[in-house]
């Protein structure tokens, strides 16, 4: 995807993880021919496109409601989602092994913190925080799976591992 840089591309037909690994790649114009919505509108909710039509150009809208003024998050995982997000950041590539581990462990060692919390409201609580499709999904999936109830397996030094 690097090599996209600074070039004109044309994409048909993505999926959801193929437009996730065009985050940050600053191609010079990207066309894209959707095939399905639900695997294209949040994407293009978040990376706020000019969109060309046949016959009209659609600006990019401004964020109708901005992180702080959502309703926080119970137990501190407001906290913890921004602490997450801002180690994401961080990296250019996202979030990585131990700040899931970190995460899973806390679902595991602090089950009653994540019980109140939804699947949805994460996901919308990482996408104000301005994280990339992957790790949204990666946290929500993680999420996800322990509403389930899978349990985790965590490495060694972060299994007893919970936020504070």
């Amino acid at each position: 995807m690097g090599s996209l840089s600074g070039r004109r591309v044309l994409y048909a037909w993505p999926d959801r993880n193929h437009l996730n690994r065009l985050w940050g790649v600053d191609a010079e114009a990207l066309a894209v021919i959707e095939w399905n919505e639900g695997e294209t509108a949040e994407w293009i909710a978040d990376a706020k496109p000019i969109q060309l039509f046949h016959g009209r150009t659609v600006e990019p809208q401004p964020v109708a409601e901005p992180a702080d003024r959502q309703e926080p998050l119970p137990n501190g995982v407001d906290g913890i989602l921004e602490h997450i997000a801002a180690m994401a950041a961080g990296y250019s590539s996202g979030l990585k092994w131990n700040e899931e581990d970190k995460l899973k462990a806390d679902m595991m060692n602090r089950a009653d913190r994540w019980v109140p919390i939804t699947v949805e409201q994460v996901r919308t609580k990482c996408r104000a925080l301005g994280m990339r499709s992957d790790d949204v999904d990666t946290i929500a999936g993680i999420l996800q799976r322990r509403k389930e109830g899978r349990r985790f397996n965590v490495r060694s030094s972060y299994r007893t591992f919970h936020f504070n």
